[in-house]
């Protein structure tokens, strides 16, 4: 008896595993496997539908829907979008001479099991509805139709539904849709297909669209009208017709996408061309388009048959459905091989953290547990480059002939740098002092943490020989401690207290609060540090930090603003979040492997920078505005910030884009919000007003954004984090 399954007579498909080597364990020895034929094996893993049109249906099909699946299967294609209220109603057209009535929804549910209705078919919207019609009488209708269709999508169990726009505006389509998406229990994608090109749009009164208008700019309105839901359940499908239009040509606009809720392509027919032996293939042009924007396998690919030649030559279903794997087969495989050869973050597997929000380590006001220091002592490049600093610095000082060296380190952790410390003397002797009497390194370690300087003390008894002296204390507190215990003031200080952001975990307080003892001549590592940003578009990201939510047994946990716990009339502790949960998470700062965005600037810009020592006691206060201007259409969700630092003369580390110390990687991106996206045009200039406070407590940042047209108009948007009401540093 077979074991085939319902589904794989619907779609007959072979599903290949494929495994590029194997491990005979009798024999202890690899075994090569042959690869997976590479077309079975792209059918497997690319899906490319078929999008039903009254070219290849008729009144047949909407009861013989099995029938005409499994045809289409023969084809390899995985799925179909088909009318919701079958191909009768979808392509109805309402008389002037008679009452309008439109068909019935007479596509019979049981036709196909459940799962396979799931799996198989996404449901699209009849293409006559038009809510937006300037006919009162039409639209009206229109609404009351798209309402029964989106309630039999519900009925059916449907995974995925198809609204095609016709309109550069359509409020009245998105006010149903967002009702229905943010008031019903229902949990199925919405496509919103777009037209392959803006002349094939309409305005609200029936003219044709303007050239001033876009497509993305039609999307993010209809995006923004439905207040921005989760772009997990509305997403957007882009159309490419025979001629791409100049905005999905020129790579700063087509990358915009980059940063959309980007559900896949529908592709029409007419565009193919015939290759050089005969095949189907796509146009350079449609290619390289769907090259850049082919970020992983899950994406989809729709044909969509918009003239008849399928109807005499049925081979070709098969050769453009062969042609559209072969176009994306292997972008994702090659750019994650490419990434992963450039980039130690993909190398070191951290995918698991993209697009992934963390708030910022405070280890001034809070003790690191040891999973903590375990990730950051993973990077050992950033220790490398911090022992060659150190190095540097004994050079210079052992210069004069002298045989001993004082060390600060400063925010011990686990001790990697001290390590380091030690293996600097080391080297530098071994370099400068052969035969000479050796310069000693008297390395003093300090940390508040008092479960850390459990493993100092271990590290000192088995790795440092107990060369250390370690000092558990606030180094804040150093200058009391050394005069009361006679300790030597440093020639070095060492110390690793960067956040993302450069600032932001208070290296500069904690620094400091040693000035004062150290020597005139001390050599601080790092000697300087500086932030950067640059405007960036991700409505994943503003669509994540806004949705982010608080379960009931974490609601006593402290936040990250400057308000504390407190205990409620029922003896329950409580965070109150006074602000609003979602201006709470608005105005704070984050740290983000950036996946889904895109930069606005070719450049980032300078913000903050501190230098070390601080002898003329500058205050760590600071106050900048940074102005960017826009080369094209955009929604701005926030800034990403980076920073460099000099550890020791012309040795660096930085994760500022262009200067990023390749192989390192220590410390993600910060990201700082807005509260809303805000839509710049093309030639518009944005300003971040950003400052840094500081009282006796902690230090805050404060930002907004001021928007300047050509026209010299500008808007500002409100001040975020006040008084460090969402983000409080605590000293």
């Amino acid at each position: 008896m077979s074991n085939r399954t319902y589904a794989d007579e619907l779609f007959p498909q072979e599903v290949i595993e494929q495994h590029e080597e194997e491990m005979d364990i009798s024999t202890n020895s690899v075994v090569l496997v042959s690869s997976p034929n590479p077309v079975e094996e792209a059918n497997a893993r690319i899906h490319v539908g078929w999008m039903t049109t009254r070219l290849d249906a008729n009144e047949n099909s909407d009861r013989q829907i099995a029938a005409y699946c499994t045809e289409l299967g023969k084809f390899k294609y995985n799925f179909v979008v088909f009318p919701i209220g079958g191909v009768v109603r979808a392509y109805w057209k309402p008389s002037e001479s008679i009452e309008i009535h439109p068909p019935c929804i007479d596509l019979p549910d049981v036709q196909l099991s459940n799962s396979l209705w799931e799996t198989y078919i996404n449901g699209k919207i009849s293409e006559w509805i038009d809510c937006d019609s300037p006919d009162p009488l039409f639209a009206a209708l229109s609404e009351e139709h798209l309402l029964k269709e989106l309630n039999y999508v519900c009925y059916m169990g449907l995974q995925t539904m198809t609204i095609e726009l016709k309109r550069i505006s359509s409020p009245k389509t998105s006010a149903i849709l967002n009702k229905w998406i943010w008031t019903r229990n229902t949990r199925f994608t919405v496509w919103i297909q777009l037209p392959a090109a803006i002349e094939k749009c309409l305005d609200y009164d029936g003219s044709t669209a303007t050239a001033s208008s876009d497509l993305w700019t039609i999307w993010s309105d209809f995006r923004n009208q439905c207040n921005n839901f989760s772009g997990v359940y509305l997403q957007v499908v882009l159309s490419l017709g025979a001629n791409l239009p100049d905005e999905l040509i020129e790579s700063k606009l087509v990358e915009r996408w980059k940063a959309e809720p980007l559900a896949g392509f529908v592709v029409e027919s007419e565009l193919f061309v015939t290759g050089r032996h005969g095949e189907a293939c796509l146009p350079n042009a449609h290619l390289l388009l769907l090259k850049s924007l082919w970020s992983s396998d899950s994406l989809r690919l729709v044909l969509r048959a918009t003239t008849d030649t399928f109807k005499y030559n049925m081979t070709i279903k098969s050769e453009y459905s062969l042609a559209l794997r072969q176009a994306v087969r292997d972008v994702h495989f090659r750019r994650r091989r490419d990434d992963g050869s450039t980039d130690s973050a993909h190398s070191l597997n951290v995918g698991e953290y993209r697009d992934v929000l963390q708030a910022p380590l405070q280890p001034l006001s809070e003790n690191l547990d040891s999973g903590v220091y375990n990730t950051f002592e993973q990077d050992k490049l950033k220790y490398e480059v911090y022992g060659e600093a150190v190095e540097g610095a004994l050079k210079d000082l052992g210069a004069d002939g002298r045989r001993q060296c004082i060390v600060y380190l400063l925010g011990g952790g686990r001790g990697p740098i001290g390590t380091k410390i030690l293996r600097a003397e080391k080297e530098y002797n071994l370099k400068f002092r052969a035969g000479k009497d050796p310069l000693k390194v008297k390395l003093y370690i300090v940390e508040k943490n008092p479960n850390a300087i459990v493993t100092l003390k271990f590290m000192n008894a088995r790795t440092w020989k107990r060369r250390v002296t370690i000092v558990e204390s606030d180094m804040r507190s150093l200058p009391g401690i050394a005069r009361d215990r006679g300790f030597e003031q440093p020639d070095i200080i060492v110390s690793e207290l960067l956040g993302s952001f450069g600032d932001n975990e208070l290296s500069p307080e904690c620094l400091d609060g040693v000035t004062e003892f150290l020597k005139p001549t001390t050599i601080s590592i790092p000697q300087k540090y500086t932030s950067y940003v640059a405007p960036i578009m991700s409505s994943h990201l503003h669509q994540t930090i806004r949705a982010q939510s608080i379960p009931f047994l974490s609601r006593a946990l402290p936040a990250h603003g400057r308000g504390e716990p407190e205990l409620d009339e029922e003896g329950t502790w409580v965070q109150r979040y006074p602000q609003g949960h979602v201006r709470n998470n608005m105005d704070q700062i984050y740290v983000v492997f950036l996946s889904k965005y895109i930069a606005l600037a070719d450049k980032t810009k300078p913000v903050f920078t501190f230098d070390h020592p601080n002898f003329q006691n500058t205050t760590n206060e600071r106050s900048n505005c940074i102005e960017f201007k826009m080369d094209r259409n955009a929604d701005v969700m926030g800034f990403a910030g980076y920073f460099d630092l000099q550890l020791y003369k012309n040795i660096m580390l930085s994760i500022e884009p262009s200067t990023h110390t390749s192989g390192m990687m220590s410390w993600f991106p910060a990201v700082i919000p807005l509260r809303h996206q805000l839509r710049v045009a093309n030639g518009d200039k944005i300003r971040l007003k950003i400052e840094r406070k500081v009282d006796a407590k902690g230090v805050w940042y404060e930002w907004c954004v001021e928007l300047e047209k050509p026209t010299g108009e500008i808007t500002t948007t409100p001040v975020q984090n006040p008084n460090g009401e969402s983000y409080y540093m605590r000293m």
